[in-house]
């Protein structure tokens, strides 16, 4: 039997949309896994990755690995490329303090930059991102345009908004008609 090669794919083609003076994209694929502390194991799983792990609404960048707090005792790490080991990478670092699942092929990045992405963000999104209230290393788990999303500081003048795949080509229109006006 011939041996069946899987490749991922985007959820939808990939464009980007400069819309006045804002720009939407859809972020090129990468690995990304979420992280789930294990019951009593909290505390040596802060450091196990090599790095200490965020507090609640905050990111850390290390070794070309992205950590965003997730909720409670959660996180979501992300890798700056698509590499096919990172969950075994991540697993291993994590040792049995944590379960890690892979969500590279479930999620999808969003990104919008540009002066007015802040303006345009703040019709979709119930908080506050004005950088004393939102500073660059904060992230959020909250809506945009009624979908789940985890969104985050994506320098020099944007953001990256994570949502499951499924709903990726409709966030990406709501944030275009939000840059519109």
């Amino acid at each position: 039997m011939a041996e069946m090669e899987l490749r991922a794919a985007p959820p939808f083609a990939l464009i980007q949309t400069q819309v006045g003076n804002a720009a939407v994209a859809l972020a090129e694929h990468r690995s990304i896994v979420s992280i789930a502390a294990f019951a009593e194991c909290l505390a040596p799983l802060q450091v196990a990755p090599g790095v200490t792990l965020p507090g609640p609404n905050r990111q850390t960048y290390h070794d070309g690995i992205l950590y965003l707090w997730a909720g409670a005792e959660n996180w979501l790490a992300l890798a700056d490329t698509a590499d096919p080991d990172f969950d075994l990478r991540m697993a291993q670092n994590c040792n049995t303090l944590a379960a890690v699942t892979d969500q590279s092929d479930g999620r999808t990045i969003l990104r919008i930059s540009g002066p007015a992405a802040r303006d345009a963000l703040a019709k979709l999104v119930p908080i506050d991102l004005h950088p004393s209230a939102f500073p660059p290393d904060a992230t959020a788990m909250t809506l945009a345009a009624h979908i789940s999303v985890q969104i985050w500081h994506s320098p020099p003048d944007g953001f990256e908004l994570a949502c499951f795949r499924s709903y990726a080509e409709t966030l990406y229109e709501a944030l275009i008609e939000a840059s519109n006006y």
